[in-house]
C-alpha cells in the first residue's frame, strides 16, 4: 500500500534551496510541495507557442499544464487526471481545465497550432494515455485538442501502430512541433512516441501517418528513443530551421531501471535521422530570455539535470526526497556557458519566460508512471531585482 504524505511533509521534502549566482536577480517562491500541483510543466516556448495567440491572456501570465491530479485528492483510476492552469503576474492562478476534466489520462506537454492550420488554428494539442496509470503508458495513446475558451479536451487522433519496438504501440507520447514554412515538414504537426521510437505526422483533417520510424530495422533510422523534438536556436547551430530530435542512439523504451538521462541531439533530414551528434547542443535545448529579463535578456537558458530525471524508468518503490543537483545554465552572446542558478531540486525541470520573470516548474516524482500520488509539484520564479 502506497503511503500518503501530509502537506507539511511534502513542503519539507520540496523545500526551495535555490542559489543564484548573480546578485542582480532574486528568487521568488510560488508553489511548493503540498499545494495543488502534481507534475507541472510550464509552456517552455511560450514566446513562440502561445504568447501571441488567443491563449495569450493578461501581460506577464503563462500557461502551466499538469500531468497528474484529480478533483478528489485520492486516486480513482476509472477517472482521468491532469489539468491546465494560468499563472498570473501577481502569482494568482486561473483554472482553465480542472484536474481530471474530460477523463483524459494526463496532459502531456501541450503545444498550440499556428493560425491557419485548417479548422484548428489556435487550438491546443496534447498527448494523453487512453488507459490511466503505469499500465496505460504501454498502451496506445491519443492526441487531444482543446479549442480556445473550452475547458474539456476533445479526441483528435489515435496514431497507427508502427515499427518493431514496443510491438509498434504508440505509448509514451509527447508533442513535437508544427512544421515551419519552407521546411520539408511545412504544415505538418509532428509528435512522437518513445515506446515505439516513432515520429508521427498529423494533418488538419485528422489523418496521421508514421513519419520517421527509428527502430533501426530494414533501413530505418536508429534505433533511437526520442525524448524531445524541437527547432534548434540558430545562434547555436549556425542556421535557421534545424529540426532536432533529442534522444540517444542504440536505446529503446524500457531498458535497465535507472534515472540516468544523458541524451544526444541529432538532425532530422527529410524523413530520416542523421546519426552524427550535434555537439553544439550537448547541453540540450535552450530558451532565449526576453529583453525584459534584465541584464541577461537575450541570453539562452536551459536546465542542466546532470544525468538525473525522475520520469525515466520510475518504479513503484521510488518515494525518497529528490536530490538538489539541477542547475540552470546561461549561455552568453559569445557562446560561453555560466551557472546562473544551482541547488535546484531534481525531477523534471522546465523553464519559460513571462514578462520579466523566468518561471521554473518541477514535476518531482512521476504521478502517471510511478506510484507517488501526492502533490509534490513545485513552481518558482527568478527575476531582476525590482
Amino acid at each position: 500500500m502506497t503511503r500518503s504524505y501530509t502537506a507539511s511533509e511534502l513542503a519539507a521534502q520540496t523545500e526551495f534551496k535555490v542559489v543564484l549566482h548573480d546578485d542582480r536577480y532574486e528568487f521568488e517562491p510560488i508553489v511548493t510541495g503540498g499545494g495543488f500541483l502534481y507534475d507541472p510543466q510550464v509552456f517552455w516556448n511560450w514566446a513562440d507557442d502561445g504568447a501571441h495567440t488567443a491563449w495569450a491572456g493578461p501581460e506577464g501570465s503563462i500557461l502551466i499544464s499538469d500531468i497528474g491530479g484529480q478533483r478528489s485528492p485520492r486516486v480513482n483510476w476509472n477517472l482521468g487526471h491532469g489539468g491546465l492552469f494560468r499563472l498570473h503576474a501577481d502569482n494568482s492562478w486561473e483554472t482553465i481545465v480542472p484536474h481530471g476534466q474530460g477523463h483524459q489520462a494526463g496532459f502531456f506537454r501541450p503545444i498550440i497550432a499556428p493560425e491557419g492550420w485548417g479548422d484548428f488554428g489556435g487550438h491546443m494539442f496534447l498527448g494523453s494515455q487512453i488507459v490511466p496509470h503505469r499500465r496505460g503508458a504501454l498502451f496506445d495513446h491519443m492526441v487531444y485538442r482543446l479549442a480556445p475558451g473550452d475547458d474539456t479536451p476533445t479526441a483528435f487522433a489515435i496514431p497507427p501502430r508502427a515499427g518493431k519496438n514496443g510491438g509498434g504501440i504508440s505509448g509514451a507520447m509527447l508533442m513535437g512541433v508544427f512544421g515551419r514554412k519552407g521546411t520539408p515538414e511545412e504544415d505538418l504537426f509532428l509528435f512522437f512516441c518513445m515506446h515505439n521510437t516513432t515520429i508521427y505526422a498529423a494533418r488538419p483533417d485528422g489523418s496521421v501517418e508514421p513519419y520517421i520510424i527509428m527502430d533501426g530495422d530494414a533501413g530505418n533510422s536508429g534505433p533511437v528513443m526520442p525524448y524531445r523534438l524541437f527547432y534548434a536556436d540558430p545562434l547555436i547551430v549556425g542556421e535557421e530551421n534545424v529540426l532536432v530530435v533529442e534522444g540517444k542512439w542504440d536505446t529503446h523504451f524500457g531498458g535497465e531501471a535507472t534515472h540516468r538521462f544523458e541524451p544526444r541531439h541529432y538532425r532530422v533530414e527529410g524523413r530520416a535521422i542523421n546519426p552524427e551528434v550535434i555537439e553544439s547542443l550537448a547541453g540540450g535545448a535552450g530558451l532565449r530570455a526576453p529583453a525584459a529579463f534584465g541584464p541577461f535578456g537575450g541570453d539562452s537558458f536551459r536546465p542542466e539535470n546532470h544525468g538525473f530525471i525522475s520520469s525515466v524508468h520510475w518504479t513503484e518503490g521510488d518515494a525518497a526526497p529528490l536530490p538538489y543537483t539541477t542547475e540552470i545554465i546561461r549561455r552568453d552572446a559569445q557562446g560561453k556557458e555560466h551557472v546562473f542558478a544551482s541547488n535546484v531540486q531534481a525531477g523534471q525541470n522546465l523553464i519559460g519566460f513571462a514578462g520579466d520573470r523566468m518561471i521554473v516548474t518541477n514535476m518531482g516524482h512521476s504521478y502517471s508512471s510511478g506510484n507517488f500520488k501526492d502533490p509534490d509539484g513545485t513552481v518558482f520564479a527568478i527575476r531582476p531585482k525590482r
